[in-house]
This record gives C-alpha cells, structure tokens and sequence, in this order.
C-alpha cells in the first residue's frame, strides 16, 4: 500500500502550523525555524527539507509545503525513511504544485525518482513489539525523581536537559530517543511538563529492556499532551501487565548515582516542595495554606454559634465575645499582613506576578468576609443588650 498524507496528519500539521503565526497563509524560514530546530536533525538534512518543501521556491512555506515539511521530518525522525530523496514522490506532491516539480525536473533533467517507505520493521530484528504503556508505582518514582533533577524552576524540561541520562542509556540509539520525544512532543514545543517527562522517560525505558518504540500514542494518552491529567491508578483496566521480578535491569539508576538519587524506590522519603518558588507546588502550597485559614475561620463560626445558643453565659461573660472576636481580627490581620510580605519576596524572584497579586487578593477577600462576620456579630450582641435593658426596665 502506498504511503500517504492521513487525514489525522494533516489535522496536526494545521495546529503546528497556525501555533506559528502565518502571515498571509505562509510561514518565513524564521517562524519554521522552531520546528526545524526541535527536531534535532542536522543542519544538511534540516537544509534538504527546507528545498524540498519549498516548492516554489518563493523563501517561505504556504499550508500544503509545511505539511510535506513535517512528514519529511517525522519520517526521517522515526525512522521510516533513511535518508532524504534527492526530489519529492509523486504521493507527497500536492496537485496545485504538480506543474512546478514537472517543470523543476525538465529543467534539471533528472529521471523520476521515489522515495521508498519500508513496510518492514526495525532493522534490528531483535526488538519485540509488546511495548507496555502501564508504569507501574516503583518506576514512576524513578521518573518523578529524574523529572525532579532536570526540570527547572517553572517545572519545564528541556531535550537537552536530559543528555546525562542518554548518555547511560548505550543501547537506545539517538534516533530512537528523538523519535519519542516527537511523540510526546505533538505541536515541537521547546520544553515539556512533567507528564509528558513520565512518559518520555517510560519510553525510554521499554527501549532499553529490548521494546521496539511504537509509531504512535495511544488515544487515551493524548490527553495527557492536552493538558489533561493521565491516570496512573493500578486498578484501572490495563494491558496484561508482565512484572519484571528480579531482573538485572534497572533503568537510570548510573545517572540518578551520578547526580545524587537514590536510585531505587525502598525507603524513598516524600520529595519536600515547600521550598520551590516559581512552580506549580508554590500555588499548592499557598491554596493549602489558604485552606487551613478558612478551616480557622469555620471554628471561630462554630464556637461563636454555640455562644450564641447560651445567652446567659454569653452575657455573664462581659464581652468575652466580642474580645476574642477582635483578638481573632487581629491574629488574621497579622497573618495577613506576614503573607503579604512573604508574597511580595516571593515575586522578586517569580516571574508571574499575575499569580502573587491573585493570592494577596485571595487572602483579602478572606479578610472582608471575616470583617463583615465581625459586624454581624457586634449588631447580635447590641441587640441582646437591648433585649437585657429592656427586660431588667420592665422587671
């Protein structure tokens, strides 16, 4: 069967393509340089693309060029194709543009060339085809600490970050670490997150234990590289999971020596985030802190309720009240104001300041609720020294 353009492809061909910011339906060298770049190919085939796709060779890429571009790249990529044709196949040829390559090959007086794409396999025959997409809990630590050691501080990873870890990984060859990469990678981003790190790393894995990289992602990940959060969970319905037991194999453990961890999972204690400023985990850490003011806030509610149900000794207790609701206002106003200053040198090292200003609105809000509270509760207890006056006047 002939290879062709899918109609998925050229869907993800339009996402990379408008992420770039066409002007007038067509891409300079500049804008496609990004994509160009992550590829990771060398600067000889990334120059051969660039004329191949070029169809007419105008120094810029419409829609139809920039997919013939990426097929290029992916394939070369992955694998399926070793070495660049010296022209375009016949099937990868947009109709619009047929009359150029005619007119481009009578010129040159080249013969009629194809690009052959191989059915077969990889060429080590060796690789087996039962990849595993389950990570099991031990290997996901072991990813978590890798992610943990190259990410940076707005929880991002690099290609090259991670050079340390290929460079103990002898029997995954450079292509196939690209190829997985591109797979996790769908829209050529300079950087991942930490999901798509998992399973970069994951794949990597597979491959040192003898797994053929597969061509493609399975649907029920794809919403991990949309943002959405993949599932772990061990009992949810998996593959046929084969257990490693007690084999030799044990992947990243030189690199994670080298810079420190621990290796393998006994014993591993809880990563300590509460020092990480600039990351996701600092808005955690702050919502939880916010969480814990609230449940503050809701036993002060319940304790002034049950006051409440007790006029007499709310009364004998000559404003004890109103005195430690006053003294609550403060302790929130002071602690308002520490998070304030905590907050405000936080951002000299945060880039987003957007995030600090909504936190310190967050905390305020907090504190006029508490305010309006506090007055509600003054006019309740004015009232119930009326209610007295009267009934001592009347006695």
């Amino acid at each position: 069967m002939a290879p062709k353009l899918e109609e998925w492809e050229i869907k993800k061909y339009w996402e990379i393509f408008s992420g770039l910011k066409p002007i007038d339906n067509k891409l300079n060298g500049e804008q496609v340089s990004v994509v160009l770049k992550n590829s990771k190919l060398g600067d000889s085939n990334l120059s051969k693309i660039w004329d191949l796709s070029d169809i007419d060779a105008d120094g810029s890429l419409d829609f139809e060029e920039f997919c013939i571009c990426m097929r290029l790249i992916f394939d070369l990529v992955n694998g399926t194709i070793s070495s660049l044709p010296s022209q375009l196949p016949d099937w990868l040829v947009p109709s619009s543009k047929a009359h150029l390559i005619q007119a481009n090959r009578a010129l040159s007086g080249q013969d009629h060339q194809t690009l052959r794409y191989s059915d077969s396999e990889d060429d080590d025959s060796s690789l087996s085809d039962q990849f595993d997409w389950y990570i099991s809990p031990n290997d996901k630590s072991k990813y978590e600490e890798i992610y943990s050691s190259a990410s940076d501080r707005f929880g991002r990873i690099t290609y090259d970050s991670l050079n340390g870890l290929y460079s103990t990984l002898p029997n995954v060859p450079a292509t196939d670490i690209s190829s997985a990469w591109n797979l996790v990678n769908p829209r050529s981003s300079e950087t991942i997150d930490k999901d798509q790190t998992l399973i970069f790393l994951h794949m990597l894995n597979q491959r040192s234990t003898g797994k053929r990289i597969p061509r493609s992602v399975p649907s029920s990940l794809r919403a991990t590289f949309s943002k959405e959060t993949p599932e772990y969970s061990i009992e949810s319905h998996q593959a046929s999971i084969q257990k490693s037991g007690n084999s030799k194999h044990s992947f990243a453990d030189n690199y994670l020596e080298r810079i420190g961890g621990s290796g393998l999972s006994k014993n591993t204690k809880g990563t300590d985030f509460s020092s990480t400023e600039g990351t996701d985990w600092e808005e955690v850490r702050l919502k939880r802190e916010l969480a814990d003011l609230e449940e503050q806030v809701r036993q002060r509610e319940l304790e002034t309720d049950s006051k409440q149900n007790e006029r007499i000794n709310v009364l004998n207790g000559n404003g004890s009240t109103t005195n430690k609701t006053l003294q609550t206002r403060k302790e929130l106003e002071q602690l308002l104001e520490y998070k304030q200053k905590q907050l405000i040198q936080e951002s000299k090292s945060n880039a987003d300041l957007s995030e600090v200003s909504n936190d310190i609105d967050t905390v305020e809000s907090q504190v006029q609720v508490l305010e309006q509270y506090l007055q509600q509760k003054k006019n309740e207890y004015n009232e119930l020294q009326q209610q007295i006056a009267q009934a001592k006047s009347s006695a």
